[in-house]
This record gives structure tokens, sequence and C-alpha cells, in this order.
């Protein structure tokens, strides 16, 4: 009688894991004895030290491995194998075995958030919140087993072929944790190495036994880039100055500090200029709301965007500086007294020549909403876009200066004057030309549905 159980081979997926972005993962614990300042801690072991589960990680493997074009599997037959399932009449043991990853070189700070009234544009009160979240360039040791059992015979090479898209997912980088979409939880595996163990063979058996390497699995690597996803890069520059209060701040009395633009402010001001561009053409919130998310306090309804942005960071080439200011009675128009404060704004002092990256990613992109998005490219590469603080006084705006995009698997290039130089420009203006098409077809919806 076969034993269907009976273990037949093991395959090892090791590597070292990198924040490239600040890191939250969830402690799920609301105590004011543990901290009693921030809302929100990080997952730490009993120690304090940081750690990213192997069930966090293996959650977004596990819809990553589902949503891959090639992989998908309607009866998640596969995802079952590899990762597990709970069934009403029978379950399935996960081949996977997924460790946590302790996290070395860790520097956990808090974070501070406010939510931003839509129509008014201001802080809603009592919207303030604290959280930690554990800074780039921290690492770990990963490791991952999958035990192949002689139920598994015939799926060996799906499960293999599937192994080697894990070891592309994680060595060019997936999303992890909380707050993804606003550039958090970025994080890509080095060194990495698919081993095989075949223990049909004794050499195979002893090899595992003693904590000796098994047989190398080479593969080519291949990008994480969806078909459907619309990515842009852009050399963006400061026109002048920029100012993000509660960082710079905290980085003029620290200079060690890199001064940074959250992936939250970014987000906040694309999507404040996705409303206006729509709001000119006439449109709702709909399409802003589907591409980065909203969330009803009344209602309890909640939708994730799938609009993702990086955070941006500054090198030691930009100058902060110290800049005297006095607060205006609003009402005698005078000085009020007591009132001289300073701002310490990062300067831009070579203009085009110092730039930064803005990377901007849209899931699973539409034509209509890619239209969208190339309005707004157009509004970043002219100067119509501001971050920050202080920007009703000049402060803020940023500039593109060269923009790659990459959509259906073509990519164009457009230079700092608007010339499309790579890619043909046709295919750009019909994609602006959907997002009109996609709102006339709106409005006749509309005005059928009142007949």
């Amino acid at each position: 009688m076969s034993n269907s159980a009976k273990i037949m081979g093991r395959y090892t997926l090791t590597g070292t894991v990198k924040l490239l972005s600040p890191l939250i993962i969830r402690a799920g614990v609301y105590n004011d004895i543990l901290n009693d300042t921030v809302d929100d801690i990080v997952v730490t072991y009993h120690d304090g030290q940081p750690f990213i589960p192997g069930t966090s990680l293996a959650g977004v493997l596990r819809q990553t491995i589902q949503d891959i074009e090639g992989i998908k599997d309607p009866k998640r037959t596969l995802n079952n194998v590899l990762f597990g399932s709970i069934d009403e009449h029978k379950g399935a043991q996960s081949a996977l075995q997924i460790n946590d990853i302790p996290l070395e070189n860790t520097n956990v700070s808090v974070r501070d958030g406010i939510c931003i009234d839509d129509v008014l544009g201001v802080t809603k009160d009592g919207a303030k919140y604290d959280f930690e979240v554990i800074e780039s360039g921290a690492h770990g040791r990963l490791r991952i087993d999958c035990i192949i059992r002689e139920c598994h015979q015939n799926q060996v090479d799906i499960i293999k072929d599937t192994l080697i898209t894990l070891a592309n997912l994680l060595k060019n980088g997936i999303s992890i944790g909380a707050r993804t979409v606003n550039g958090f939880g970025c994080i890509a595996c080095e060194g990495i190495s698919l081993e095989h163990y075949d223990f049909t063979k004794p050499k195979n058996v002893q090899s595992w036994l003693l904590n000796k390497s098994g047989t190398t699995i080479t593969f080519p690597e291949k990008p994480n880039v969806e078909k459907n996803d619309l990515i842009i890069d852009m050399d963006c520059y400061l026109e002048d100055t920029i100012l993000i209060k509660s960082i710079f701040e905290a980085g003029w009395d620290n200079k060690s500090l890199t001064l940074f633009i959250p992936g939250t402010s970014i987000k906040g001001v694309l999507r404040h200029q996705c409303s206006r561009i729509l709001n000119v053409l006439g449109r709702g919130t709909t399409m802003t709301d589907k591409l980065f998310g909203y969330s009803n306090d009344k209602t309890k309804e909640s939708h994730k965007g799938h609009v993702l942005v990086n955070e941006v960071y500054f090198d030691t080439a930009y100058t902060q500086e110290e800049q005297h200011r006095i607060r205006v009675d609003r009402f005698t128009g005078g000085v009020m007294n007591g009132a001289l404060f300073a701002d310490h704004p990062l300067r831009n002092t070579k203009g085009a020549k110092l730039t930064f990256p803005l990377h901007i990613r849209i899931k699973d992109c539409s034509n209509s909403e890619a239209g969208l998005a190339m309005l707004l490219v157009k509004d970043l590469m002219s100067g119509q876009v501001t971050m920050g603080a202080n920007r009703t006084i000049g402060c803020g705006r940023i500039k593109g200066k060269s923009v790659t995009i990459q959509y259906n698997g073509e990519s164009y290039v457009i230079d700092d004057s608007g010339k499309v130089t790579k890619g043909q420009e046709e295919t750009l203006e019909a994609l602006v030309q959907s997002l009109h098409q996609f709102k006339e077809d709106t409005v006749s919806a509309k005005e059928g549905a009142h007949e």
C-alpha cells in the first residue's frame, strides 16, 4: 500500500532579505501598558527584536502567486498544495515551511499621521495618530522549505516552476505589511539560492542530514511587471524649497537624519491633483476613490486603492536652511506680538541638475485610468504640483525633468520639453481619449437611467 504522505524530497530557498523602505507589521494589540505614547507598535519577539512573521510572508506570496499571469489557477489547486487549505470536509497541509525573519540592524522610529478632509483640504478634528515603523536598511535571513511528498509526484514540475517564480519575486522585490500603497514594506532578497534534495538518492539524504548543500537550481531572472500595470519613473527637481514640518524639524535638530517626503504625503498630493483633473472634465470622485482607495466612517465601507508610490529621500546635496518668519494678525494686518518663528526647508541650489526619483505604480490599470495618469504626468512635468507645507507662499513646487512610462508591454520616454523620444505619442494620446470616452459613456448611462 502506497503512503501518500511519504517524503520524497525537499527544496530550500534561502537568501538575505533587506528592507528597501520602512516596514510596518503591527503587533495587533492596543496596550497602554506596553506603550502609552504610540497608537500602533511593530511586532517584536519577547526580547524586543523586530521580525517579519512567516505567516505574513506566506500570505503575501500566496496572493501574489495567485495573481501572476501563467500561474493563475481558478480552483487554487496549486496554491492549496503549496500553502495549505481549510476545507469544510478535508483540509490540506501546506507543502511550504516559511520561517520568521528576525531583523538585524533595526531602527524603530515613530511617525505621525493625520486624516485630511477631502472637501475642505484641512485636518479632521481628532484625526492625528502615531505609529511605529522599522526604518529601511534592516536585514534578516530568509528560509523557505518545500517538502515533496509521494502525493505530489504528478505536480513536481509545476511546483519547481512556482518556486522559481517565488525566487524571482523575492529577488526583484515585493511589498509586505501595512501601508504598502504608500511606499512602505518594500523588501528584496539578495544572494538568493534554490536547492533540491532528492531523498530517493542516499547521498542527497546524507547531505540534508549533515546540513550540506543540495543540487543548485539555476533559473533566469524575470522582472515582476504585470502587463496591465502602469509604471511611471520620473526624475524631478525642486524649483526652490520644500518643507515637511515634523520631519525637517527633526532633521534640523539631528543632522544625521535623512530627510524625506513620506509616501502618505506624495499619495495625498497625487490624489488631490487627479481629483482636480477629473473635476475639470466634469467627473466626480468615483475613479479617484477606485485608484487611491477610500474609507467611510459612517457606512464602515472601505476600498484599498491600487496606486503605489515610493517615499522620496534627499541626499546631502540638498541644503537645509533656517528661514525666520512672523505671524500676521488677520484682523489688524499687523505683526502679532511674540510671534517670531523659524522654518527649516530644504533648498535646491542647482536647479534641474539636482534631481530625485518619483516612482508611481498603478496595478491592474485600465486604459481610462492610464489616460488620467498621462494628464497627471503632464501636470507634474510642467510644475503644476506642489508638496509639503507653505505651498501658498511658493514652497514645495516640483517639476519633472524626464519620465519613463511602461504600460501594456511598451515603454515610453518623455523629455523636459514634453517631447516623446521613445514610443508612439499617438498611443499615449489614445489613452487620454479613453478617459474622455469613459466620461461620455458614464454621462450617457446616467442620462439613460433618468429616462
